[in-house]
């Protein structure tokens, strides 16, 4: 049986008795400490960074060559940019770490690109080694071929479209080791025809432009002389505007500046950057770009007013009988937990699905119980294209990655929309778990309500 491995991860490469390297380690183990376990001190620095895009990630220490998804505990003595997209990567595979307040750095376009990763958003072929004589050497040694003959160098802290290159593995060397001071990510190039800029203000996409770069670049950009067309967001496709709403939110942003992508060779749509609150004011077609802001500002001031305005929320006890109609259950009894977040709903089967034309669907049984009443007699199998993947941390902190979607749900005659984990709940008592991210500003929870008088619980 191999021993568990704890990883220390320090900011640069030091010697292996500096207490800020090697040194950390080897103190703690004499003084009696990390008995039976396999100990490795990495650097950020030389960390490789990898997302594919068939939504895979790796992050490898390119010195020992190991993975991070080996480790059974990482310490990380560092809180900048590739730190947060460590801790991303940890967060989502389960990896127990420290300091968690690395998950809640901005970071650069590297952190960026992994929040998109984690939120099972397509980004194109990333990949990142900050150290320039390591880049160098696995380029000239190991070049994804993922990357393309000639992919795209850029400034991780880059804008408009400045330190952006196109170029091939030998030049992308020259570039890194002229400008040693410069964090660079490489990505595959996307050929296209044209990008879009969608600002997503107030978590809802209002405002788009289609923008197309001019003969001779590979930037899309208007401030590197690219074109723009000012596009109505209800004239695209509705899993775009899915896509750029759900990019903006797993980067923490509720006014960003969301630049999508079409492949042409696939028609799959990519996230190139998630910008915060880029060029509202100035830029190309100003006008409604700041009427699409002023809307998101008013919307949140009418719901903060509406609020106040409301009257008291329905009281509701330790159990509702719900409604999803648009997964065919007429009634199903759901247990109300204010100490739980998400919402979980039982299901059998789950597995993913590859329709056609190529897309992923989520493909799930309800899970059958006698707290559950259907609207058809027999039990369906439900598919769906809109769903996303989120960690959800249980009481005793363990962690646990399911599939997640949104529908509609009815209790005590309030319809609104739900997000519901997917899980297998058959050890519990009952099949619907209604957290409070549902409950807040909807129902007052009174855990007193006398049962006696509700309706039979089976059906």
């Amino acid at each position: 049986m191999s021993k568990p491995l704890i990883v220390f991860v320090f900011p640069t490469e030091r010697s292996d008795t500096s207490t800020r390297y090697g040194g950390f380690a080897r103190r703690l183990q004499k003084a009696g400490g990390l008995e039976d376990k396999d100990v490795l001190t990495v650097a950020l620095e030389n960390l490789i960074f990898i997302i594919r895009e068939n939504k895979e990630a790796e992050v490898i220490d390119s010195v020992s060559g190991r993975s991070m998804a080996e480790a059974d505990f990482v310490y990380m003595k560092s809180n900048g940019d590739e730190s947060a997209a460590l801790a991303t990567y940890l967060f989502h595979r389960g990896i127990p770490f420290m300091d968690t307040a690395s998950l809640y750095v901005r970071g650069t376009k590297l952190a960026t690109a992994f929040r998109m990763w984690g939120a099972g958003i397509r980004v194109p072929y990333t990949f990142y080694i900050r150290n320039p004589k390591r880049f160098s050497n696995w380029m000239r040694n190991h070049t994804p071929a993922e990357l393309g003959e000639r992919f795209i160098v850029k400034d991780a802290n880059g804008a408009k479209g400045q330190m952006n290159f196109r170029v091939t593995a030998q030049q992308a060397v020259a570039i890194i080791n002229e400008n040693p001071d410069v964090q660079f990510v490489c990505q595959r190039f996307v050929e296209n025809d044209g990008d879009y800029r969608i600002g997503v203000y107030g978590s809802q996409a209002r405002f788009v432009i289609k923008r197309t770069g001019s003969a001779g670049s590979h930037l899309n950009n208007t401030s590197a002389g690219g074109t723009a067309e000012y596009v109505s967001a209800g004239s695209l496709p509705r899993s775009w505007v899915s896509i750029a709403e759900k990019a903006a939110e797993a980067a923490n942003l509720q006014i960003a500046g969301v630049d999508l992508i079409i492949d042409k060779s696939t028609q799959k749509a990519l996230i190139l950057e998630v910008n915060q609150g880029s060029q509202i004011v100035t830029g190309v077609f100003t006008e409604q770009n700041m009427q699409a802001f002023n809307e998101a500002i008013d919307e949140a001031v009418k719901i903060r007013h509406a609020k106040a305005r409301l009257l008291p929320a329905t009281v509701i006890g330790r159990r509702v009988v719900a409604k999803i109609p648009d997964l065919h259950i007429d009634k199903i009894v759901a247990k109300i937990d204010t100490g739980a977040y998400t919402s979980s709903l039982h299901a059998e089967n789950i597995h993913i699905e590859i329709d056609e034309s190529g897309d992923e669907e989520l493909v799930f049984t309800i899970g059958a119980s006698d707290r559950v009443h259907y609207t058809a007699e027999d039990r369906q199998t439900m598919r769906t294209k809109d769903f996303f993947k989120q960690a959800v941390r249980s009481s005793n902190g363990h962690i646990e990655y399911r599939y997640s979607i949104k529908t509609k749900i009815v209790i005590e005659k309030k319809r609104f929309i739900i997000t519901l984990t997917l899980s297998d709940r058959s050890s519990m008592g009952y099949p619907l778990l209604i957290g409070r991210r549902a409950l807040r500003s909807r129902f007052l929870v009174n855990v007193e309500l006398n049962e006696e008088h509700m309706p039979d619980w089976k059906y």
